[in-house]
This record gives structure tokens, C-alpha cells and sequence, in this order.
């Protein structure tokens, strides 16, 4: 059974807002009672040790004045009596009212002193004065048959009064009962609440998500512009999910759009030499095979242009890995005049067969910081386009020097017919082929596979060239 997203998020803001009740209402019924007798012992404490220190400042005596004292460390709620060294009682100041435990109902709603001693004298009393007697310090709890609890504590002062302080627990059960009724009202909203939040939390969370979900469905149906329609989203996780979408549908468009071009201007590229292979195959067969000179005439011409398509193949797989993010350049610090002087000396020998001549002239020492297998690949499509189109009995120019700002500018100038300027803003494009009356063959990637790989360096790079007086290629590194 499939479990959405949008569930699993609802319930999952179901349980943390059920857990945080639970730890609630365990606390409140666990810990409560006990934390608020705790509490309540630390009061009666206070109020005893208060009580204790006043006497003892009057030198045991009960006078009003020290009764007006102790009477203001009452609180409501609180009841105090002291009686002397036989348990009789002297003063009785009575805040719980008709639920205290030890003495009698009283006659008045406000806390006062009274000396009635059939109300300071009642069984309870006399009784938890002897313990309080037998004890020295006495603390403890008395519950009636209601089970009403009252919280006591007692200290018998320098043999001579016996001093008891109480307070009814009853209303911490009152408390309790409050609480409860207040957590199951929270606990019935809190539920709502979470099921609403969930509810536009989950549709706000599962909507970027959805929109992809939709936007892989397109993709696979190969309509690819979808990606445009994506917004980034926030800076978070969906939002990284979402840029990293798009720029995988911007790839995987960019990809299928190149090998459409590639389809598209190669298949006749790849037509002429094939019908011309199969032609002469063909012929071979059925026709010169027995003549040696025309057949090894054909065969030089299959060879040739086996090798045209060959380089025409490696030219598209080389400039389709450069132009999809596959390169990764190993940049090394080298000297590129050496490079420039190696490349001199191998273009050299070929140049001589068609009498023609490749020259390096610069700086011994131009050490620089890039990837130099692919530096070389881009001196190599250049000086092979320069011998291309450079006539008999000219040359080709290496230049390489240094600039005031540290970098160094390479050229390579050939003797040609020269570049319109309409040829010179199409130059690096792919596919497209200048100097078209020249009659020269090539796939028209060399110099898009430089422009790539110039671009990945950052590096600057451009062409100056006019018609009749030669072209100059450069870039600066």
C-alpha cells in the first residue's frame, strides 16, 4: 500500500504534538502532587523557623507584641499554635478554617489569635503535641476519613513551647482536578490544530515536490522546456533539489539539441566520403580489380577518406566531451615557449612537403598555469588551420611574449587570403566554415573545440585578420 508523503508528514506532527501532551499530563499527575507538598514543607519550614526566632528574640515571652509579629508570617490557608511545656495550649491562629484536623470549627471567616481552650485543646492536638514533644522535630501528614490531608510540622522550642504549624492539602487535589480538565480541553484542541497545520504544512512542503514529479514525467516524454517553468524555491534542501533539476534539464536539453545539430550537420559531411568509399568499393569489385594501377589509385582514395571520416568522428566526440561539462582541467605550471617551439619543429616537416615554412619567434622563458595537454590541442587546431590556408613559398608565424601585466599573448599568423569580417563573428561557432571559396574541407569544430577550451581557462582569445594580407589567432594566458 502506498503511504504519501503528505500522511506520513501528518502524522508525524500528530505524534510529536500527542508526545508533547503525554509528557504533560505525565508530569502533572506523576509530579505535581509530590513537587507541590515538597514546596508546601519548605513554606511550613519557613514560617516555623520565623516563629521560633521571634520567641526567641523576646526571651520566650508571648506578649501581644509578639503575637502581632508572628500573626504577620500568616498566610491563607496556614494554621499556627504554640502551648507550653505540657502540651496546654496558649495561641491559636487558625487559617485553614473548618477543614483543619486538629482544632474545632471557629466562629469567625478571618484568620485571629484565640484562646478558647476548647478549640486549642482537642484530641488531635494533644495528641501530635506529644509527638512533637517526643521528637523535638516533627514533620508529618494527617488525613481524615474523607482522606482530606493536612501537611504539619512541629518543634518543641527550648523545653518549654511546643510550636505547630499546618496547612491543608486539600487544594492541591483541586489543583490537580483543574489541570486535568484544562489538558484534556488543550489536548482536543492541540489535535485540531496539528491536523490543520499538517494539512497546509504538508501542501506547502509536497508542492515543489509534486511540481517535479510532474516536470521528471514531461522530461521523459522529451519536452524538456518544463525546467523553465520550476522556480528555485527557498535556500534549502527542496530548493537545492529544485535548482539541481533545472540544471539537469538544461543539460539533458542542451545534449539533445547538440546531437540534433550533430545529426543534422554531419550527416552530409558523413554522406559525401561514404558514397564515395562504397564507389570506389564497389568498383574494385567489378570492375579494376584486375588493374593494379587504378585499382591502387581507388584504394588511396578509400584511405583518404576513411581518414577524413575518422578525424571528422573524433573531432564531434572531443568537442561533444568538452561541451558538456565532462572536462576537468589539470592546470600545471610549464613553460610555454617550449611548447611553441615544439610545436614549430613538428608542423615544420610537413610545411617543407608543400613548400611552405612554420617559424616560432619570442621569448626562450614564458612560464605559465594551465592544463598544457589541452593548450596543446589548441596550438595544434591552429597552426594546422594556418598551413591549411596558407599559400606556396609563405609561412606560418609563432609568436609568444609577455605583457606588462604579466600574462602572455601567443599568436599565430598565417599569409592567407584573410577573413571577412561577416566570417570573423562567426568564426568559433560550431559547425560553421569560413573561407568557403578556398574549397577546403574540415568539420567545422576545430575552432569551437579552441573556443571551449580557451573558455574553460578563462582565458582571452580572438582572431585579426583582412582580406588579402593573412590572419592572426591569438589568445592570452
Amino acid at each position: 500500500m502506498k503511504t504519501s508523503i503528505r500522511n506520513r508528514l501528518t502524522a508525524l506532527i500528530l505524534a510529536v504534538c500527542l508526545s508533547i501532551i503525554a509528557i504533560i499530563w505525565l508530569t502533572t499527575t506523576l509530579f505535581f502532587k509530590p513537587m507541590y507538598t515538597a514546596m508546601t514543607q519548605t513554606e511550613l519550614a519557613g514560617i516555623l523557623s520565623q516563629t521560633v526566632k521571634t520567641i526567641k528574640n523576646s526571651d520566650g515571652q508571648l506578649n501581644q507584641e509578639v503575637v502581632d509579629e508572628i500573626q504577620s508570617y500568616m498566610k491563607s490557608g496556614v494554621c499556627i499554635e504554640i502551648s507550653d511545656e505540657f502540651g496546654t495550649g496558649l495561641l491559636l491562629m487558625e487559617g485553614i478554617g473548618d477543614a483543619c484536623q486538629l482544632h474545632a470549627a471557629k466562629d469567625t471567616d478571618h484568620s485571629s489569635i484565640y484562646l478558647d481552650q476548647r478549640r486549642l485543646n482537642t484530641h488531635q492536638a494533644t495528641e501530635l503535641r506529644q509527638l512533637v514533644r517526643n521528637s523535638a522535630n516533627y514533620t508529618g501528614t494527617l488525613t481524615d476519613d474523607y482522606n482530606n490531608r493536612q501537611l504539619v510540622r512541629g518543634t518543641y522550642w527550648n523545653n518549654r513551647y511546643t510550636i505547630v504549624v499546618s496547612t491543608s492539602l486539600a487544594r492541591t487535589d483541586s489543583i490537580v482536578a483543574l489541570v486535568s480538565a484544562q489538558l484534556r480541553t488543550t489536548t482536543f484542541i492541540a489535535i485540531v490544530l496539528a491536523l490543520i497545520i499538517s494539512a497546509v504544512l504538508s501542501n506547502w512542503f509536497i508542492q515543489p515536490i509534486s511540481t517535479l514529479s510532474k516536470a521528471t514525467k514531461e522530461i521523459s516524454k522529451g519536452n524538456y522546456r518544463i525546467a523553465i517553468k520550476i522556480p528555485d524555491g527557498p535556500k534549502d534542501e527542496i530548493g537545492q533539489l529544485a535548482t539541481d533539476f533545472n540544471i539537469m534539464a538544461r543539460e539533458i536539453e542542451s545534449s539533445q539539441e547538440m546531437q540534433k545539430e550533430l545529426v543534422a550537420s554531419i550527416s552530409h559531411d558523413l554522406r559525401t566520403p561514404l558514397t564515395i568509399i562504397k564507389g570506389y568499393a564497389e568498383s574494385i569489385r567489378d570492375i579494376t580489380g584486375n588493374n593494379p594501377e587504378i585499382r591502387d589509385r581507388q584504394l588511396n582514395t578509400i584511405i583518404d577518406e576513411t581518414d577524413r571520416l575518422s578525424k571528422m568522428v573524433n573531432s564531434v566526440l572531443e568537442y561533444s566531451k568538452l561541451s558538456q561539462s565532462a572536462l576537468k582541467l589539470n592546470k600545471v605550471q610549464y613553460n610555454m615557449a617550449d611548447m611553441c617551439m615544439d610545436i614549430a619543429d613538428i608542423y615544420s616537416h610537413k610545411a617543407e612537403s608543400e613548400n611552405k615554412t612554420v617559424v616560432y619567434e619570442g621569448e626562450e622563458l614564458l612560464y605559465v598555469m594551465a592544463d598544457a595537454e589541452l593548450i596543446e590541442r589548441v596550438m595544434h587546431n591552429f597552426v594546422s588551420n594556418a598551413l591549411i590556408h596558407t599559400p606556396e613559398g609563405t609561412s606560418v608565424k609563432i609568436t609568444a611574449n609577455a605583457l606588462d601585466n604579466g600574462k602572455v599573448k601567443i599568436s599565430i599568423i598565417d599569409s592567407g587570403e584573410g577573413i571577412s569580417r561577416e566570417d570573423q563573428k562567426h568564426l568559433f561557432d560550431k559547425y560553421y566554415r569560413s573561407r568557403k571559396s578556398s574549397g577546403k574541407q574540415g568539420t567545422g569544430l576545430g575552432l569551437a573545440i579552441v573556443k571551449t577550451i580557451l573558455e574553460n581557462h578563462g582565458f582571452e582569445y580572438g582572431v585579426n585578420s583582412q582580406q588579402g594580407k593573412g590572419s592572426e589567432f591569438w589568445f592570452i594566458m
